[in-house]
């Protein structure tokens, strides 16, 4: 059952990636990819859209302008993955490990990383709007540009996180850890930093905006 169909019409692309571990611009939307084994697979510019791919290995993949709205990745491993200019809109990635993955320009809007692996990944201009990131670990990442309008990152871990020019905008910062974070011309217009550790690594934020708290 590690390519049981959803979708009609995707026989022959799953055969295809079956047989040589890649599916170039291919139709795989729907189908049922849970558990399935595609380290290092490449699947550029590929449909996979609303594909279940929860718990499956995808390290070293290459998903380089792939279309995964909606799709659901719950604990799938993509360390390391290439997921450039993808889009991953509503896609569902609570527990998954993308440390060291490549995110750079790929919409990850209304996405959900609940608990989420994102140690030293590259998110540079990657777009994170109304995105929940509860619980998430962000250490070492490249956010700069990113736009976190919205985002949801309560108890998220941002220890030395790179988010020059980012856009923070009404985001939910509380209990947030930003110790040794870069946080040059970020807009933190409307957030809120309650209880968040501040980037000195000494002291929390005692009200919604931090003013005079933590600088």
């Amino acid at each position: 059952m590690l390519f049981a169909l959803l979708a009609s019409g995707c026989e022959s692309d799953l055969e295809q990636l079956r047989a040589t571990n890649q599916c170039v611009r291919c139709y795989l939307n729907e189908s049922d990819l849970a558990g399935a084994d595609l380290q290092g697979a490449n699947l550029t510019w590929t449909y996979l859209e609303h594909a279940m791919l929860d718990d499956a290995n995808l390290s070293g993949v290459n998903l380089n302008g792939a279309r995964l709205s909606g799709a659901s990745l719950r604990r799938a491993v993509l360390w390391r993955a290439d997921i450039r200019k993808a889009s991953l809109v509503r896609g569902v990635l609570d527990h998954a490990d993308l440390r060291e993955a490549n995110l750079s320009e790929t919409d990850l809007s209304h996405a959900q990383l609940t608990g989420a692996r994102l140690d030293g990944a590259d998110l540079t201009a990657a777009v994170l709007r109304f995105a929940d990131l509860r619980g998430a670990s962000l250490k070492a990442a490249n956010l700069q540009q990113a736009d976190l309008t919205g985002a949801i990152l309560t108890t998220a871990n941002l220890t030395s996180t790179n988010l020059r020019w980012a856009i923070l905008a009404q985001a939910d910062l509380r209990a947030t850890n930003l110790s040794h974070a870069k946080l040059i011309n970020t807009n933190l217009s409307g957030s809120n930093l309650t209880g968040a550790m501040w980037v000195d690594a000494t002291h929390q934020c005692s009200n919604q905006s931090c003013d005079g708290k933590a600088y």
